[in-house]
């Protein structure tokens, strides 16, 4: 295509797309809330009659926090500062959190969806491209990854969605109507007959594309062209848009129109197509993408398959560094995306080895990846290469089904970060719809270390209690405790998760 065809399809696309980039702005936001006053999310979601819980964080620790005007089934936890209890009918709520500082009094109104269809009541799992397909996708890898999936226990461990990355796309799109269309040497069939043979396996589907002219390799993203790109998935049979943010404007007022121009388009098809922004938390879109249709969003860089980064690259350190602190900003139905987890690629995948001080990692380090990305309720996300036979031992840890409960326990909730020791030992804990609270203990440090669990240190516990002790690494049952729990020794970089019920 020359660039005069290029210039008038990109306008004609622009012209029969106008609506949607120009869409109004609501301003029922998270980012409506002045950060002086609450560093958390007050966009809210539920299912009828399950257990809904919003923690309430002051921007200011020494401010007074209340609640008025609660829906019937919800009561407030003022020794938490926390919402909790259940709406049995489906329905729009609100409530009204009041923040005193000194003389200051500040209302602050929150939204809540109680809905039986909401996209994500719980993360999404499935399986990505990019790591280390990349280029080489195409309607074969799709079929032999799906087959995978099914034959090797994936999918009934929870893994549904599979997902294309980049560069499926044809050098251009059609020149007359605008629509994407896949390479025909990797997908002779059509995207629509791979789409086909996922749902086949009882798979979903999902693509990917950019909010911009081109995609982050350059083939062309859908800037100017949501509309008629979301029209084509739709017909194509599409279940999940990956959609980044390369080559894209950097300010945030930016990116929420170009992703609420998507999230619109989505809609507007009238198929129920999950949106996943990708645009790596630079933004901060935990406060604002509820505004755009999206129900999770990437909250850190490309996760490479190390512990440490360098240059730049964000391996499971800076992972943490940048998830720790945002579980007042996730829930459900909005939840954050620590990025597809790189268990089993053991150093042999693409983009996913550089940036990193070495690539791979041990069954240690891969073992607390899977854990803490339970316990952020982070989607879950493999990219390992499918098209051959899997590690037992990966297999093992990415089925275990204790630990994926922990990951879609229906409360949505994110692990709080606690504290960190001076030994480099991080204590999170996170409550679950049945009562129990899911507790790790994470070694961040290049040494072993001995570490106690105090009760009275976790918020949903109490002292002089007993709980009953399950190990959720090893799935072994432990004995009880009462005031203080010996997490034993801790190796270098490992974690372990208990998950502790009242007796």
């Amino acid at each position: 295509m020359n660039f005069v065809e290029k210039c008038i399809l990109v306008g004609f696309a622009l012209a029969i797309n106008s609506w949607a980039t120009s869409a109004p702005l609501t301003s029922t936001t998270d980012d409506a809330v002045p950060e002086n006053v609450l560093n958390c999310a007050t966009v809210m979601f539920s299912q009828p009659s399950v257990k809904f819980m919003h923690k309430l964080r002051p921007s200011d620790p020494s401010a007074l926090l209340s609640v008025k005007d609660l829906p019937e089934g919800l009561r407030w936890n003022s020794r938490r500062n926390l919402v909790e209890g259940s709406i049995d009918k489906e329905g729009e709520y609100g409530y009204t959190i009041v923040v005193v500082h000194d003389s200051d009094t500040v209302e602050v109104p929150v939204s809540l969806t109680v809905s039986s269809a909401l996209q994500q009541p719980v993360p999404f799992m499935g399986w990505l491209s990019w790591n280390v397909v990349q280029s080489e996708i195409s309607s074969e890898v799709v079929r032999t990854v799906a087959d995978a999936m099914v034959e090797s226990g994936l999918a009934d461990a929870g893994y549904k969605y599979l997902v294309i990355d980049d560069l499926w796309h044809a050098p251009v799109r059609e020149l007359i109507t605008g629509k994407p269309l896949p390479d025909a040497a990797k997908f002779p069939e059509g995207m629509g007959a791979c789409a086909d043979y996922v749902h086949s396996r009882g798979l979903k589907f999902g693509i990917y594309s950019d909010a911009a002219e081109e995609t982050c390799a350059k083939a062309y993203g859908s800037y100017g062209f949501e509309n008629i790109d979301a029209d084509q998935y739709a017909d194509w049979g599409v279940d999940l848009l990956k959609y980044d943010y390369c080559g894209a404007p950097a300010e945030r007022d930016s990116a929420l129109v170009r992703y609420k121009a998507m999230g619109d388009a989505l809609k507007a098809t009238g198929r129920d197509i999950l949106f996943y922004m990708c645009e790596w938390g630079e933004r901060q879109p935990w406060k604002w993408g509820t505004r755009t249709g999206a129900t999770c969003w990437r909250a850190t860089g490309d996760t490479r398959d190390g512990w440490r980064g360098k240059d730049g690259g964000v391996g499971i350190v800076e992972s943490v560094a940048g998830m720790k602190d945002l579980w007042p900003y996730s829930g459900v139905n909005r939840f954050n995306d620590a990025d597809m987890m790189c268990v089993g690629i053991h150093g042999t995948g693409k983009s996913s080895n550089d940036l990193v001080e070495s690539p791979g990692m041990t069954m240690t380090e891969y073992a607390t990846q899977f854990a803490i990305w339970c316990m952020w309720s982070s989607p879950l996300t493999l990219s390992f290469d499918l098209r051959n036979p899997i590690n037992p031992d990966d297999l093992a840890l990415i089925t275990n089904p204790e630990l994926i409960a922990i990951n879609q326990d229906r409360m949505g909730q994110a692990a709080e970060f606690l504290f960190e020791n001076s030994d480099g030992v991080q204590l999170y804990a996170k409550d679950l719809e049945n009562g129990d609270v899911a507790v790790a203990v994470l070694n961040m440090s290049d040494q072993p270390h001995p570490f106690t669990i105090d009760i009275s240190e976790i918020p949903a516990l109490e002292s002089g209690k007993s709980y009953h002790v399950r190990d959720l690494m090893k799935r072994c049952t432990l004995p009880d405790v009462i005031n203080r729990m010996e997490a034993g020794e801790l190796a270098p970089h490992e974690t372990r998760v208990f998950r502790l019920s009242e007796r």
